[in-house]
């Protein structure tokens, strides 16, 4: 692996993580923020201010998508971090709820941009090209799971910085300071990339050399890299590549939604079992530690049960949050979350692999499957926001059992793991040697013997 990309590797990786904590730290705290500025203590206040949210990240998605055909990724980032950061400052100066959820979605229309590094950072273990999902074979199963594995780490360590963050928030005299305070991480985020992406650029550039093209290795790299494009599809096959996509779609949705709908009144219920503020900030990103810690096993895992994955840690996560809607004491609870987290970790990895082995890190795919299930989650605030007002443990309930739908989907192409033959490498075809000859062939001393070697 060259330093440009390990450099790159570590920007992507950068942005994502730093991303979802600025994007993320206020979503458990909704309801208390705007009780404590607005005095507003309505739920439907928190569910109408997500959903606001989702529609205008559903909206700019596709166009952020359009552009980066057009412009470089980075330049994409850096316009977007810019924007996010005078967009940060002015939403704590924000005079009403109207007002503040009107610079959100705006700030949320600028972040929409950072988005891309997701499939950005997986191509990188893909050999930096745009291979197809369904071209990976083994060993690009394996490296595509080490990258996913590295994105759900940053996400769960993201989440629980972001819990500590949101809670620092709330806790100050004047939470609008600290709202504010997110232009800082805004403004470090673009330097970072400013620095290492953009500078980096033309230097990159340079180095490609138009006449290294008629070389046999740009030549076979070339080849190589054109196979691994996807191919317009056969009109037999296309509904069923249709059926697949729609598939993972629903199954990407059914998973999203099950952890979205449990999230914004869930420290009130923590509170409701008797957890004071600093318990319930911490039971809220209890699954993500649990997370984190079965993460060293999902590769063994994955090997062992293959696409089996999904539906069984799909299943467990729903008896975890089935058994988190039934608690009636602290312990209860915690119990709950240790479980669903341990299958939150799994199941996210094997989501995310499913999803890329089918539509890959290019094309229009990835974008359409990521718009169903950015689509499918402007339902969860409206949900929680109705369930919530019948019983505080009602959203937990409901991402049970859009779980076990999930599950179900899953199922249908659940087999058991089929051993991966290793990647042989690449010999070539020895050349053919002379006929033996009746005389004898006199032994060549040492230094021609090692001048035919350089020959072959």
């Amino acid at each position: 692996m060259s330093g440009r990309a390990r450099h790159a590797k570590a920007v992507l990786i950068a942005v994502i993580g730093l991303h979802l904590v600025a994007e993320t730290a206020l979503t458990p705290f909704l309801p208390q923020l705007f009780e404590r500025l607005y005095g507003i203590e309505d739920h439907g206040a928190t569910g109408l201010y997500l959903w606001v949210c989702r529609i205008v990240g559903l909206a700019v998605l596709p166009l952020w998508g359009l552009a980066a055909r057009r412009w470089p990724l980075h330049r994409l980032v850096l316009g977007g971090l810019c924007g996010t950061a005078v967009l940060d400052l002015l939403l704590g100066l924000a005079p009403s709820y109207a007002a503040y959820t009107a610079v959100s979605t705006a700030v949320v229309a600028t972040n929409s941009a950072l988005l891309l590094a997701y499939p950005a950072f997986i191509a990188q273990y893909d050999g930096g090209g745009d291979g197809a999902g369904d071209a990976a074979g083994g060993d690009g199963e394996r490296s595509r799971l080490a990258g996913i594995c590295s994105i759900v780490v940053v996400f769960h360590l993201s989440a629980v910085a972001a819990t500590v963050v949101g809670a620092g928030v709330l806790a100050l005299p004047d939470p609008r300071w600290g709202i504010s305070s997110f232009a800082l991480l805004d403004v470090v985020l673009a330097v970072l990339v400013h620095r290492v992406m953009c500078r980096r650029a033309p230097a990159a550039a340079d180095v490609a050399v138009p006449a290294a093209a008629d070389t046999p290795t740009a030549q076979a790299a070339a080849q190589t890299q054109n196979q691994n494009q996807p191919r317009p599809a056969p009109k037999r096959h296309r509904r069923g590549r249709f059926a697949l996509l729609a598939q993972v779609a629903l199954i990407g949705l059914a998973f999203d939604f099950s952890v979205s709908v449990a999230r914004p009144f869930f420290t009130e219920f923590a509170a409701d079992l008797g957890g004071g503020a600093t318990a319930s900030a911490v039971l809220f990103f209890l699954p993500s530690v649990a997370a984190l810690a079965v993460l060293p096993v999902v590769r063994r895992c994955h090997a062992l049960l293959g696409d089996r994955l999904l539906p069984l840690s799909m299943a467990v996560g729903a008896a975890g949050l089935l058994w988190q809607a039934l608690a009636d004491s602290l312990p209860a609870l915690v119990g709950g979350r240790l479980l669903f987290g341990v299958c939150l970790g799994l199941g996210q990895v094997a989501v995310e692999l499913r999803m890329f082995r089918a539509t890959g890190t290019a094309g229009p795919e990835y974008t359409a499957v990521e718009t169903a299930r950015s689509a499918g989650l402007l339902a969860a605030p409206l949900v929680a926001t109705a369930a919530v007002s019948a019983d505080l443990a009602l959203p937990l309930a409901v991402a049970a059992a859009v779980q076990v739908l999930g599950t179900l989907l899953a199922l249908r192409r659940a087999r058991p793991a089929a051993p991966v033959p290793a990647p042989v490498p690449a010999v070539p075809a020895p050349r053919p040697e002379p006929a033996p000859s009746s005389s004898p062939v006199p032994e060549p001393v040492p230094a021609l013997a090692h001048a035919k070697e350089n020959d072959r």
